[in-house]
């Protein structure tokens, strides 16, 4: 009998701590508020105040949203608040797209006593609908009367097709890292993630978060695939409160503060994965071998967004040739030597198919997260998070602005 495969590396992570919060994080405080821009009634503005230095990372999309743009001609530097709001995108507006970012800004710098330049914006939502901004103006000045709301009442004002929570938070080795996050459709990165909002005590010099950001991204927000769709306002911003003497690259603290940003964010990103819109199945990918990390890692993502491999664990089928031709339609190399197993079933060694019993594969392949484990020849090392689609994924989708 064939055993499945085990990995050839693993990247060790510290554990999350479940009762560690973004307003755990010193320096920190939230404002929510029900603007009516989504629903009435609905909370649907936050502000993240969080005065430090920040990082941020956005989508490549060519038809990037206006709070994007914000957002990367301020970045890195010294940042005092974010200012979010969903129900509305804000994106395909043009210049008055530009001046309604510029004057959610200064207004939020009157409320919170700090300049325009330290104000980031971001929204999500529906594109290419003008911003009702006196219901926008109207929510920040709510908001930002009362900076004591909590942590899940402001994860819960930032989503839209989402249908659970995304928080994490990590203690490790004296540094905190608290994240919120949305995400459910139009997901499939490029340079960022859906929206994510990450809080640390750890000092930091803003290039080097920035770095370090980017870094973290690639490895977890940016494996993340659920339709294929890059959105127009995909970011994620990391903000540092800390005023101690800033952490130096390549010490050993330098390197268990990377390390807890991303068990957030790989958290965070997972996730979004298994709240991708009507989905029933996470799908986690890990592909060991080809060259570098980033052929393994372009591999494990073009798995996890084939249509093909998606609609097979939908219907728990161990369809083995839908992944093959996954990775061979993204011109990956050595398929003839490729070692494969799905949900701890295998069912190629050396690019030929072995004996499975069907009956245990679908039962495998009907749990609530399905592993996809490729090994080929060489180093590399990557992992891709996505979901199965579903006649849910359509309905929803069919029906976004209605």
């Amino acid at each position: 009998m064939t055993k499945p495969l085990s990995p050839r590396t693993t990247r060790e992570l510290p554990e999350l701590d479940p009762l560690l919060i973004w307003t755990d994080i010193p320096g920190t405080s939230l404002g929510v508020a029900a603007s009516g821009v989504r629903k009435h009634g609905r909370d649907d503005l936050v502000v993240f105040r969080a005065p430090g230095n920040a990082a941020a990372v956005v989508t490549r999309s060519t038809a990037i949203a206006a709070p994007c743009r914000w957002t990367r001609e301020r970045v890195p530097g010294r940042i005092h608040a974010i200012i979010v709001n969903s129900g509305n995108a804000n994106a395909a507006t043009g210049e008055q797209g530009e001046r309604d970012v510029k004057t959610t800004a200064l207004r939020a710098a009157e409320l919170l006593d700090c300049s325009a330049d330290e104000v980031l914006v971001c929204s999500t939502g529906v594109i290419g609908v003008p911003m009702p901004m006196e219901k926008v103006l109207s929510g920040l000045e709510s908001a930002a009367r009362d900076m004591t709301m909590s942590a899940e009442r402001a994860a819960n004002a930032i989503l839209t097709t989402d249908t659970t929570l995304k928080q994490a938070g990590c203690l490790h080795e004296g540094f905190r890292v608290a994240g919120i996050a949305k995400g459910s459709g139009m997901v499939h990165p490029d340079m960022g993630t859906m929206l994510g909002f990450l809080v640390t005590d750890a000092a930091v010099r803003p290039q080097e978060l920035q770095d370090l950001l980017q870094r973290v991204t690639d490895r977890t927000f940016n494996a993340v695939t659920v339709d294929g769709d890059t959105s127009t306002s995909d970011t994620v911003i990391l903000q540092a409160t800390g005023t101690d003497e800033p952490l130096t690259p390549g010490s050993s603290s330098w390197r268990a503060f990377e390390l807890a940003v991303e068990a957030v964010c790989r958290s965070l990103a997972r996730s979004i994965a298994a709240d991708g819109e009507g989905a029933s199945r996470l799908i986690s990918v890990l592909v060991e071998g080809l060259q570098t990390d980033e052929d393994a890692a372009e591999a494990a993502r073009a798995i996890a967004s084939s249509n093909l491999v998606k609609c097979a664990v939908h219907g728990a089928d161990a369809n083995w040739g839908r992944i093959v031709g996954a990775l061979g339609a993204h011109s990956v190399p050595d398929l003839d030597q490729l070692d494969l197993d799905i949900a701890g079933i295998p069912v190629l060694r050396c690019g030929q198919p072995i004996p499975f019993d069907e009956s245990e594969a679908k039962r495998a392949l009907s749990q609530d997260e399905v592993l996809i484990h490729a090994h080929m020849p060489g180093s590399g090392r990557g992992e891709a998070w996505g979901c199965d689609l579903t006649h849910g994924y359509v309905d929803i989708n069919a029906r976004y602005r209605s």
